[in-house]
């Protein structure tokens, strides 16, 4: 039952990154990197088809993958880069909208096709393609994944903006950018939570009045200041955005003088907060 979950969901990720390239990014000459650019660069310049393109550009880059780092791409990654491939093409035969305006093409593109990325990933998907070589990449050069995918997929916007306009290529720049956020919202969620560092001569005081006035966990840790050299109780605690008010009150009421760092905590899981499922 949790393989069939996990198909259906990279197949629903597929989709909408499908939606995203036929509807925003292939009627504005968007290339927003990956195999999916170089498919729009060659359907404008030859009329070829997006979806079997990239599916034809990915076979080449599975084969030198496996050549240089193994077979251990996975059953998924195929399974998402084949599906993602028929998904391109198919719906070009039901007459979607296409939305020619470039500015709403980006925004709109980006969010939709990270929001697929994000899913498909979320449940240990991929869509092959220049993920692929930006580990072949790295596995020559050093590089770490994030320089060589950007590299790669620099590459292919530039190589856009040469054929179509450096306008579009500014734009495309956009859609890797937005896309990127909408990838870590759908992995880590909104930041509904905040995290607190609290530094205090009062600790224990502090550290009573959240766990009875908010009624949230407080944990300890021991440090030592690294200019006094003394060692001192440091606090740390997880609350509610709209609590956050709540603990400042409590904190200055015990110690006007206490250094508090409080910080994003994008996801928490457990008691008081999300249950910890998949």
């Amino acid at each position: 039952m949790r393989k069939t979950i996990e198909f259906l969901g990279i197949s629903f990720g597929a989709f909408l990154i499908a939606l995203s390239i036929d509807i925003f990014l292939v009627p504005n000459k968007l290339v927003g990197g990956g195999v999916s650019g170089i498919a729009i660069i060659l359907y404008h310049v030859f009329k070829t088809p997006v979806g079997i393109v990239m599916l034809l550009l990915n076979i080449p880059i599975f084969l030198l993958g496996v050549k240089v780092l193994g077979l251990h791409f996975g059953i998924k990654t195929i399974y998402g880069t084949v599906i993602l491939s028929l998904f391109i093409d198919l719906l070009t035969l039901f007459g979607l909208p296409q939305v020619k305006d470039p500015i709403l093409a980006t925004v709109y593109g980006g969010i939709l096709g990270g929001i697929g990325l994000g899913i498909v990933f979320k449940y240990g998907g991929s869509t092959g393609g220049t993920d692929i070589l930006a580990q072949v990449l790295s596995h020559f050069t050093g590089l770490n994944l994030g320089q060589a995918l950007l590299i790669i997929d620099g590459i292919i916007v530039l190589s856009a903006g040469f054929i179509f306009d450096f306008v579009l290529a500014l734009y495309a720049l956009l859609v890797i950018l937005i896309q990127g956020y909408a990838i870590d919202l759908v992995q880590q969620g909104l930041s509904y939570t905040k995290a607190a560092l609290v530094f205090s001569d009062n600790p224990r005081e502090i550290g009573e009045k959240i766990l009875k006035g908010l009624g949230r966990g407080v944990t300890i840790f021991y440090g030592k200041g690294m200019y006094t050299g003394k060692d001192r109780e440091i606090l740390y605690c997880v609350v509610s955005q709209s609590e956050v008010g709540k603990l400042k009150e409590i904190i200055h009421s015990c110690d006007p003088k206490a250094f508090v760092v409080i910080s994003p905590a994008h996801e928490v899981l457990g008691e008081g907060f999300k249950s910890f499922q998949r």
